[in-house]
């Protein structure tokens, strides 16, 4: 069983109201650890300066508050499966003669010296609130730095065991974050407020193991697949997509016909060694390599699962006893790889069903160049036309509600009473053919992001309540 311990300890110090202290100690052992390095050790310190406290900002009477923050930690992960640092073994029956004999084979390939992976983050932030704080403005600037990541790094076959889990990497996250809150109007009986945040973060792999510029990783979604279907390279972010870029289908005009009815490839034209012997309605790849020929080394970055930027906004309004809300949430600049789409596209088994984009396919008659005819494409293969866009705008909740006023609910001796209702999930624009664009299938991986294996939308909910207090 997985196990957590923790120790806490926290200072807080505060002078005239004006300068802010606070100093933190952590300890947690985790047992997913060997004995050794159970434990992690965990320090923070954060300072803070009212501004708006001191004499000079007396006068200024339209700045209710100036905030500067500044703050240090490090913070720990042991989100790993429990008993990697253990010899672990798995039995297997095989029968000999008239007897079953029980066999038991290593399940894994043990690492005593995994430890806690640790990310340390510097934040440098400002509070501001306008005319009696009607508007608030809040930005935050940080550096995450993890080290001693705890990843599955690939191992040479001679080992017997595919990959073994390592702390190995340096990831830095860096980026703004930025909230708005304000007062748009506020009367007796009428107010209307807005709440808007958007994030900015940018994601670079800083180092991995001594000598290694690359590491590969695949998703696993169907045994298979077994190619690597991402990358990570120092100096660019994780979730990198890898696999083929996808060119179009070979079409009739591609082909040379010889007298006695032979297609010869004109020149020019890539010819995707990997299928064999090319004919119009086979999928074409582009040659990264310049050398003509479709090999495994034209395989590259084809999508990329990191938002470039995410948020969302609320709007609040409050009519004498009638309140309504509706809050939005947007993301953009990330690709999802619809896995279930590359996989039931493939139509070589007839025994299979297949997505409506399969009727497009191309044939004699329909010399379509998005879809493959239905045996031109390579088995099992991972390129750019299932890499989709994964941005989107969704209505994640809406509220309207109305209380009682209190001269009515006080004849049954109730403080409150309130009918509401509630709608979630109610519509998402997005391209994303798939089911919902906010998934990640491997969410268990830091190296796999943005897949969608057969993920479970998004419910749309819809509640109906009563609060009453009394």
């Amino acid at each position: 069983e997985k196990t957590l311990l923790s120790f806490f300890a926290r200072g807080n110090y505060n002078y005239d109201n004006r300068y802010l202290f606070t100093a933190t100690v952590r300890a947690d052992g985790s047992t997913v650890f060997s004995n050794k390095n159970k434990w992690g050790f965990f320090p923070s310190f954060s300072a803070a300066w009212r501004v708006s406290e001191e004499a000079f900002m007396k006068d200024v009477e339209w700045v209710s508050n100036f905030k500067v923050r500044l703050g240090w930690g490090i913070v720990g992960n042991d989100r790993i499966s429990n008993y990697l640092s253990m010899d672990l073994y798995e039995a297997n029956k095989y029968g000999i003669g008239n007897n079953t004999v029980t066999v038991l084979t290593p399940k894994q390939l043990k690492n005593a010296n995994l430890k806690w992976e640790g990310a340390s983050s510097v934040n440098l932030g400002v509070d501001l609130g306008f005319f009696d704080n009607r508007l608030n403005v809040t930005a935050d600037f940080f550096i995450k730095d993890t080290k001693d990541l705890l990843l599955a790094q690939s191992l040479a076959h001679v080992t017997g065991f595919d990959s073994q889990m390592q702390n190995i990497g340096k990831i830095q996250n860096k980026g703004i974050e930025l909230s708005l809150n304000s007062t748009n109007i506020q009367t007796r009986n009428f107010t209307w407020q807005t709440n808007f945040n958007i994030s900015f973060i940018k994601n670079t792999l800083k180092g991995l193991a001594s000598g290694v510029e690359s590491m590969y990783a695949r998703s696993g979604f169907d045994s298979n697949f077994t190619a690597y279907d991402y990358i990570a390279t120092v100096g660019q972010s994780l979730g990198l997509i890898y696999g083929y870029e996808f060119d179009g289908i070979y079409q009739s005009s591609d082909f040379y016909t010889t007298p006695d009815n032979q297609l010869i490839l004109k020149e020019g034209i890539t010819n995707n060694a990997r299928y064999g012997s090319v004919k119009p309605g086979v999928v074409k790849y582009k040659d990264q390599d310049g050398d003509g020929i479709i090999t495994t080394n034209d395989r590259t970055v084809i999508g990329n699962a990191m938002p470039k930027w995410y948020g969302g906004i609320t709007n609040t309004f409050n009519y004498k006893g009638i309140d309504f809300s509706f809050m939005f949430q947007f993301n953009y600049g990330n690709d999802i790889y619809n896995a279930t789409r590359l996989y039931a596209t493939q139509t070589r088994n007839g025994r299979r069903n297949m997505m409506a984009e399969v009727a497009d396919r191309w044939s004699p008659t329909n010399a379509s160049n998005k879809v493959p005819s239905q045996d031109g494409y390579i088995v099992n293969d991972v390129y750019s036309r299932f890499i989709e866009d994964g941005s989107f705008l969704r209505l994640k909740n809406i509220t309207l509600g109305y209380t009682l006023p209190h001269k009515w609910t006080r004849k049954f001796h109730a403080s409150k009473l309130r009918i509401y209702a509630t709608g979630q999930n109610l519509f998402c624009i997005s391209g994303y053919s798939g089911y919902d664009p906010e998934v990640n299938s491997a969410s268990s991986n830091p190296m796999t992001p943005g897949l969608d294996w057969g993920a479970y939308p998004k419910s749309r909910v819809f509640t109906f309540g009563i609060d009453l207090q009394f």
